[in-house]
């Protein structure tokens, strides 16, 4: 599923920086110098043949900090572990399907739901996966067991309310069919056990920004447990730390937004 580089080549990319890059120079030119130096490393890590290489990356990389300074603010070692995790999942930041996100002055690697959808359809078994909102008013009916059914009409815009459900259904190139459903209950106890800026600050936090989004990914979440391949090593770097380009990744529970960071340079 994915490719475990080695991070032997990233490492030396940070040790062979010259000095000047980590003295009197801004963080914005010392992200720019270090991606620069980094970039056959890089380009081994990814993936071949899924459109993104390794001057893309770093490009999409230099817009996210023009668009999220914070991230500036961060270690230079967390931004580069985040960027390697994008090369080695083959995710492009700048269509959603991951983010770099600050974290108490580091970076951390979040995947977002078009991200879990991209790797899960990317095995092979999988034709399609799909998610979606159940509104009160819309016509939503499901069963598990021996007779597994997911139906759902959605009403009308105007008589639409509040959403109840969220699900995700996946389509098996054999034709078999998996779905889950989750109530938005289920959702927000996900939401106030793990998300530590909802604990801090609700009105601030992406779950009260974007809902719907996180809704989406925690539902894609679950139902990947229940198909028949294995994606565990690629969802485990999802909100993940690295704080030394070498050593492990390590897990924190952070908000993953649901915004791209590309600019005109990267719509064309």
């Amino acid at each position: 599923m994915t490719k475990t580089a080695s991070t032997e080549g990233l490492t030396k990319a940070i040790q062979n920086q010259p000095a000047a890059a980590n003295t009197g120079v801004d963080p914005y030119r010392k992200a720019q110098a270090y991606l620069k130096n980094m970039m056959p490393a890089l380009q081994e890590a990814l993936p071949k043949s899924k459109g993104l290489d390794a001057e893309r990356l770093a490009r999409i990389t230099l817009t996210t900090l023009r668009t999220n300074p914070k991230l500036l603010e961060c270690s230079i070692e967390s931004l580069l572990g985040a960027c390697l995790q994008a090369a080695q999942l083959g995710l492009d930041p700048s269509i959603g399907n991951c983010f770099f996100i600050p974290y108490k002055n580091q970076v951390s690697f979040q995947i977002g739901y078009k991200g879990l959808i991209e790797l899960v359809t990317r095995n092979g078994s999988v034709q399609t996966i799909v998610a979606q909102a159940v509104h009160q008013g819309d016509e939503f009916y499901y069963e598990y067991g021996r007779n597994e059914t997911l139906k759902h009409i959605p009403a009308p815009n105007a008589k639409r309310g509040p959403a109840e459900y969220y699900y995700a259904y996946a389509i098996m190139k054999n034709g078999g069919f998996a779905f889950q459903v989750m109530h938005i209950s289920d959702i927000e106890k996900i939401r106030d056990e793990h998300s530590i800026s909802y604990k801090y600050d609700k009105n601030g936090s992406i779950w009260a920004k974007n809902f719907e989004s996180m809704a989406l990914k925690s539902v894609i979440k679950r139902l990947i447990k229940y198909l028949p391949i294995s994606v565990d090593e690629a969802v485990q770097m999802d909100e993940t730390v690295r704080k030394d380009i070498s050593a492990e990744a390590f897990r924190i529970d952070v908000d993953q937004p649901e915004v791209e960071v590309i600019d005109k340079e990267e719509k064309q």
